[in-house]
């Protein structure tokens, strides 16, 4: 018969001590958590009394600390906000924003919906989602790299008679992402099957794919204080890298260019515009615009003459001079000032 091995007596106090340690730094890491989420729930709880105290209103409700152990996340079960002006009202059913103990200069926020918007001088707007998050990387004094992405985004005017009429926006995938609110613009977003819903002309067109790529010199801060005209994009200037439009059908829409906007608010603008099966494109527009479908086909007819790139695309010179605007050599009107 075999003698069973037997842990020795310095093995077993190895293993105790081992044990006890282990248990010893779990105890205090999590003593650790929690003394910094009564912190960080005080410290947000202050935040929001201070803005409170600036006459804006922000109520978050049913405060908490979550993410144990690993990630920190301060949660509203409601989340109000109303601005000192009036101008803007806000409410969603939850709100988490916090880190990762890994990457913790990093914060994330995730919403859950439905919420409602309403802001001075528009039709107040009832949005929900299946999904919605943002994140932005901090260094203490701005954020930066800021991205958002929401899937099955629905937004809606509640103001309509009924929810059929309701003019609504709805989209399958969206992604937004800002490199600072602070630095120079630099603006991208995508989206998949954008649909135009209610009682609009627009709701006949197919879903849309799109791309928007805009740059500035200018932040996305000093856009908006408005100047003593009201406006706020006197003096500023953009750079259209890319806006982007596919449809089903393969037509497809893009334009690039600088445009900017002088102080008396008169735009200039040297774009060009390029297009893809025109004629499916024209068929997307006369079911859109019935009423138009003899124009619609005129403008279509002329484009056949407008010159080509390398992959047989129409390119369409627009340039806007001091309000004035042109295709190529044909006027088409003035803009108002901005």
């Amino acid at each position: 018969m075999v003698a069973k091995s037997r842990p020795s007596p310095q093995s077993s106090k190895r293993m105790t001590k081992g044990i006890l340690i282990v248990l010893s730094i779990v105890a205090l890491y999590s003593a650790g958590w929690f003394y910094l989420a009564s912190l960080a729930k005080d410290r947000v709880s202050a935040e929001l009394a201070k803005i409170s105290g600036q006459e804006n209103t922000l109520k978050c409700h049913s405060l908490s600390a979550r993410g144990y152990p690993f990630s920190m996340y301060i949660s509203c079960s409601g989340f109000n906000y109303r601005d000192q002006d009036q101008t803007l009202n806000a409410a969603t059913s939850a709100v988490d924003v916090g880190a990762s103990i890994f990457s913790f200069r990093t914060v994330k926020t995730q919403l859950t919906g439905p919420a409602a918007v309403a802001l001075s001088g528009a039709d107040p707007v009832k949005a929900d989602w299946s999904k919605l998050y943002a994140s932005a990387h901090t260094d203490g004094r701005t954020a930066q790299n800021i991205n958002l992405s929401a899937e099955n985004l629905r937004l809606q005017s509640i103001k309509a008679e009924n929810e059929v009429d309701a003019p609504a926006v709805s989209l399958l995938e969206l992604q937004f992402e800002l490199n600072s609110l602070e630095e120079p613009l630099k603006l991208k977003m995508t989206f998949d099957d954008l649909r135009l819903t209610g009682k609009t002309p627009l709701a006949a067109l197919p879903e849309l794919d799109g791309l928007i790529d805009i740059s500035s010199p200018e932040s996305l801060a000093s856009f908006k204080e408005p100047d003593e005209n009201g406006s706020v994009l006197r003096g500023k200037s953009l750079q259209l890298n890319q806006m982007l439009f596919l449809l089903p059908s393969g037509a497809s829409l893009s334009i690039n260019g600088p445009l900017t906007v002088d102080a008396e608010g008169l735009t200039n603008a040297d774009l060009k515009i390029r297009l893809t099966n025109t004629a499916a494109l024209g068929q997307t527009l006369q079911a859109a615009f019935p009423d138009q479908a003899k124009n619609i086909n005129t403008v279509i007819f002329a484009l056949g003459s407008m010159p080509k790139d390398d992959t047989g695309a129409t390119i369409v010179p627009v340039l806007i001079k001091e309000g004035k605007i042109s295709a190529g050599f044909i006027p088409l009107g003035r803009l108002p000032r901005l």
